[in-house]
């Protein structure tokens, strides 16, 4: 089975849909599910993970990071 990790962490469907177009136009694989976030003490915190293959994980990083999405770069996030 092929393990996916979360490159990225989005409040809203909206930017996840441009991180997954970015990703994919640049030939990196998008796990095609919306997935939201963890529940805190307060509530639900809502949002979205973009998730690829792990040997794309780093140049997916990297490829948001220098487009200018660096505050939703999550740098750990293995996941299967």
């Amino acid at each position: 089975m092929a393990k996916f990790e979360n490159v990225a962490f989005v409040p809203d469907f909206g930017e996840f849909a441009v991180l997954k177009s970015l990703l994919e136009s640049e030939g990196i694989a998008v796990l095609d599910i919306a997935r939201g976030g963890h529940a805190t003490i307060a509530g639900v915190e809502h949002g979205y993970y973009v998730r690829v293959p792990s040997p794309q994980a780093e140049r997916a990083r990297r490829l948001l990071k220098c487009r200018s999405f660096e505050s939703f770069v999550v740098s750990v996030g293995l996941d299967a």
